[in-house]
């Protein structure tokens, strides 16, 4: 539900490799598969840190200047599915993206109580863990702009409660946010998420289940709904009936909004992002649908029922509960 630039036409041209060569990494499909790394962090002392850091990277078209760093934590099979997925990596190598995967990184003393979790205070050594990463396979891969990209992060759960501290911590670096079903225990969560005005300006796109019962529907609203009030640039979607789970599903429309972001904020380590115009475009409102249902929170969850689109410049109030997508383009 959000209007949509048409997709930026690149001239790819020849790969720049020996006939030998090339004849060896062509796939099946006709493209060179992707080159890989990995690599292993050690914590510092004082870090938050239970043990070493282990992440992946893949860059689907080598031959290419990297633009952007995707980076998806593993918090399960369906989100892990966006580092390999054949969809996400065609898009990655039509805009010259690595894409990193970040296996989950417990904390000693998890705040949070739960053993095996993440620090969501990426100050305590997560994100000196994915800067230490990105050096590291700016060196291995030969490609020096990976260590100072432009990154889009993607988080399930408690992790995209701990992205959206991320892009408080370093909203310069972020070209786009995606928190999938966010959500976290008190006050680790979005509710106590004190945002500044450039994380504020930072895209987000906010993915809710309609019976998503842990991290729930309403929490991610609000904390949409804050925000959006003061001009954030982000989406609320709602995945009707998914409890939580089924980010996959999503892919379709965050690829179409990614393609928008990139051509927006025009990524590049050597240059600030680009701002949003939030002046022009188009606003879509979704109209929420109660159910029984509840969050372990107490606050209640729904689907939507009815959506309509109408133009920036109309002034419409948001309402309490329900949606709105900001598709100012």
């Amino acid at each position: 539900m959000f209007a949509s630039l048409p997709p930026v036409k690149r001239n790819r041209g020849p790969l720049a490799l020996p006939l030998a060569l090339s004849i060896v990494l062509v796939s099946a499909n006709g493209q060179a598969p992707p080159v890989q790394f990995k690599t292993v962090i050690q914590p510092l002392s004082g870090e938050n840190l239970n043990g070493p850091c282990s992440f992946d990277l893949s860059i689907p078209r080598a031959t290419r200047h990297v633009l952007a760093v995707w980076i998806t934590y593993d918090r399960g099979y369906d989100i892990s599915r966006y580092y390999s997925d054949v969809e996400v990596m065609a898009f990655a190598r039509k805009h010259a993206i690595a894409l990193m995967l970040a296996h989950q990184c417990p904390a000693k003393s998890p705040p949070t109580g739960e053993e095996g979790e993440m620090d969501m205070d990426v100050s305590r050594g997560v994100a000196r863990s994915i800067y230490a990463a990105l050096d590291d396979f700016a060196r291995q891969s030969h490609h020096p702009e990976v260590s100072g990209a432009k990154l889009i992060v993607m988080g399930f759960s408690g992790i995209g409660a701990m992205f959206g501290r991320f892009v408080q911590y370093a909203p310069d670096r972020i070209l786009a946010a995606i928190l999938a079903n966010p959500g976290q225990a008190d006050p680790y969560g979005l509710k106590g998420l004190d945002l500044s005005t450039a994380a504020i300006a930072v895209p987000q796109f906010i993915i809710a289940g309609g019976i998503d019962d842990r991290s729930g529907t309403q929490r991610p609203y609000d904390y949409f709904r804050r925000y959006r009030a003061r001009g954030a640039p982000w989406v609320f979607v709602v995945q009707n009936g998914i409890p939580h789970c089924c980010v996959i599903n999503a892919r379709a429309l965050i690829l179409e909004w990614l393609d928008d972001m990139i051509e927006l904020r025009a990524p590049a380590s050597e240059r600030p992002l680009r701002g949003i115009d939030a002046s022009r475009g188009w606003l879509g409102f979704n109209q929420p649908c109660g159910a029984a249902r509840k969050d372990h929170w107490g606050e209640p969850l729904w689907n939507v029922c009815d959506a309509t689109l109408k133009p920036v410049h109309v002034s419409t109030k948001l309402p309490e509960r329900g949606s709105q997508h900001d598709g100012s383009h």
